[in-house]
């Protein structure tokens, strides 16, 4: 959910596949939220979910 991230980074920081990167479009808030470079990269191990503190970052299935 882009407009609740606060730019903290914690997730792009802490994926251990490197999946996510800055978008290049600015939040209301003015930061730039993270944005999946690489979907298959992903193992979905949930760390950008769990350390995410505004509940910003969630996974989906691929099937949605």
């Amino acid at each position: 959910i882009p407009s609740r991230c606060k730019g903290c980074d914690l997730c792009i920081e802490l994926c251990p596949k490197d999946v996510l990167v800055h978008d290049t479009k600015l939040n209301a808030r003015g930061v730039y939220p993270p944005v999946v470079k690489d979907a298959e990269a992903c193992v979905g191990c949930g760390v950008c979910e769990e350390i995410c503190p505004d509940f910003a970052i969630f996974m989906q299935s691929k099937g949605s």
